[in-house]
């Protein structure tokens, strides 16, 4: 029996003095401090708590929040045994955070993240791994938001710049910071979203630029992170689903966590809500799940009103205004955005063909024409410059005076034979078409001294100013005659080209006094071509009120004003 167990005795010494080495397992390397927190929330919740979609707080809005964050399966270490220790199994994390917008399109927030409670089992079976410990504070966090498209200013979605900065301040030894660059974080951003219905789609994707600390079995350090999600839309109770992502750029590593959430408003400007979580890889710092509460309190200002401010908006949003100047209300105006008529619902009025009629009052809007004839061009088979609809003879040319038709001379003595007293026989006029009469030669007169007449001034038919109504395109019908003198004088002189220029006085919306000039100077060149002359010698030129020759101050000099000039261009 003594020898028994003196036996007994001695393995148990030996099993003690063997312990260590039985039991003491290594890593591949030490475990030095990183950041293991991965939860991602917005203070600011405009469309997600979970994902930033692009979307800012109105300018002076602002939200705070209160909330606790419990996780488990945190940190996984597998020793030289082969066998996994969970070295931080839970963690109970509270946060204080919040997000305010001093101006419009930028937004400011903060996170204080604070381990109530951690812990796990394992550590002791590591060589040089030491218990994480149990309180401490996680990374701060300081985030800067910026808007540059808004669904509401007509763009399709909506697009945002963000940047968070994490700051020295985590308990190392309770796994809340980075070990190197002094445990600074560097995190940017773009986001966009987009309302379908009931629905919110949002996206982002940025990338979290940290030190590279060397851990068992991986290295941890910069990542790429992206998280999409779909959240409901409303006041009452919202929900959302979300999915969170980063891949590691100094490992063949991807944290995934598939995310939800519901907030409910509980009166005066506070929402309760709740979160919860699945992890689907055992990369650090992606908890196997999670479950969070909390509640937030904000404070939303009245809107701004952007009709009466001045500031950016759409047409659909102002329906009351006239964003083109035009005298059509935005929510009658087919085109509010570009000024036009009233006429024309808003929208400008075109003359394709350059006649002076538009093209709406146009029945043929490729092809020159009077208005008389509703912009179509007259038809003048025989090209005698009668119409057809008033020739007498459309197959044949002949002068006005004859209806068209040509003028007959049975004895081609160049008098009519309507005036010619002898049809048959040629003879001067002044004899009325028949033959002389022999006459006396008469007696050469005494030279009389001539006295030296002043040369006759001349005016050419090119300074004419043809004059027109307020607000019309249409010349009155006085001025047709001067412009038939033009059409003769540019018929006589077959080598020069004109400009004609078109000018307004200034009342009215420039824009619009500018298309009106334009249309006074083509209805004369449509005038001038009717009458015969070559469209190629004639350049239309609108300058709508910036050239007055005299001042608009009055009512005749706005009448003056109202004009259409001449200008010689070149004699080809």
């Amino acid at each position: 029996m003594r020898t028994k167990a003196q036996s007994w005795a001695l393995a148990a010494l030996l099993a003690t003095a063997v312990s260590p080495a039985a039991f003491g397992q290594t890593t591949t390397s030490p475990l030095r401090p990183l950041d293991l927190e991965r939860l991602r929330f917005q203070p600011a919740a405009t469309d997600s708590m979970l994902v930033d979609t692009g979307r800012v707080l109105p300018e002076g809005g602002y939200r705070m929040l209160l909330m606790v964050n419990y996780e488990r399966g945190i940190l996984l270490l597998q020793g030289s045994d082969g066998l996994e220790r969970s070295i931080l199994h839970y963690r109970t994390a509270g946060w204080l955070a919040g997000a305010w917008s001093p101006v419009d399109r930028l937004e400011f927030s903060a996170k204080l993240p604070v381990i109530i409670a951690q812990g796990g089992h394992g550590a002791e079976q590591l060589v040089g791994v030491s218990e994480p410990d149990s309180f401490g504070l996680g990374t701060p966090e300081l985030g800067v938001r910026y808007e540059l498209l808004r669904r509401e200013e007509g763009a399709p979605v909506f697009l945002g710049l963000g940047l968070d900065i994490g700051l020295p301040g985590g308990t190392a030894d309770a796994f809340g910071r980075q070990a190197g660059w002094a445990g600074f974080q560097v995190a940017p951003r773009v986001s966009v979203s987009r309302e379908l219905g009931p629905v919110v789609l949002g996206a982002n994707a940025g990338v979290r630029i940290r030190s590279k600390e060397v851990e068992p079995g991986r290295d941890v350090g910069t990542e790429l992170e992206q998280g999409v999600v779909v959240a409901t839309r409303g006041k009452g109770l919202r929900g959302e689903i979300a999915l969170q992502a980063a891949e590691s750029l100094v490992e063949s590593d991807f944290a995934l966590e598939l995310l939800g959430g519901v907030r409910l408003p509980v009166g005066a400007g506070f929402e309760a809500f709740a979160i919860g979580g699945h992890g689907f890889t055992d990369i650090p710092g992606t908890p196997s799940f999670r479950l969070g509460a909390g509640i937030a309190y904000a404070n939303e200002p009245e809107p701004v009103d952007r009709c009466r401010t001045g500031r950016s908006h759409t047409p659909e949003q102002c329906p009351n205004e006239d964003d083109d100047g035009d005298g059509v209300a935005n929510k009658d105006d087919r085109c509010p955005l570009e000024s036009g008529s009233v006429e024309n619902n808003g929208c400008p009025d075109k003359d394709s063909d350059g006649d002076g009629v538009v093209d709406r009052e146009d029945q043929c809007p490729n092809e020159a024409g009077p208005s008389s004839e509703r912009g179509c061009p007259v038809k003048d088979t025989d090209k005698d410059g009668v119409p057809d609809k008033d020739d007498a003879c459309p197959n044949e040319a002949g002068p006005a005076s004859e209806r068209g038709c040509p003028v007959k001379d049975t004895d081609k003595d160049g008098v009519p034979d309507k005036d010619d007293a002898c049809p048959n026989e040629a003879g001067p006029a002044s004899e009325r078409g028949c033959p002389a009469k022999p006459q006396k030669p008469p007696e050469e007169p005494k030279p009389q001294p001539q006295e030296e007449k002043p040369a006759e001034e001349t005016t050419s038919p090119l300074e004419h100013i043809v004059q027109f109504p307020v607000n019309q395109s249409e010349f009155q019908e006085n001025e047709q005659q001067q412009l038939d003198a033009i059409a003769a004088y540019l018929k006589a002189n077959p080598q020069l080209s004109i400009r004609i220029e078109g000018h307004t006085d200034n009342s009215g919306p420039e824009e619009a006094n500018r298309t009106l000039s334009q249309q006074r100077a083509n209805r004369v060149r449509a005038y001038l071509i009717q009458k015969g002359i070559a469209g190629s010698r004639m350049e239309a030129k609108g300058f709508g009120p910036d050239r007055p020759r005299v001042s608009n101050e009055t009512p005749e000099g706005r009448s003056a004003n109202r004009r259409v000039e001449f200008v010689p261009v070149s004699e080809r």
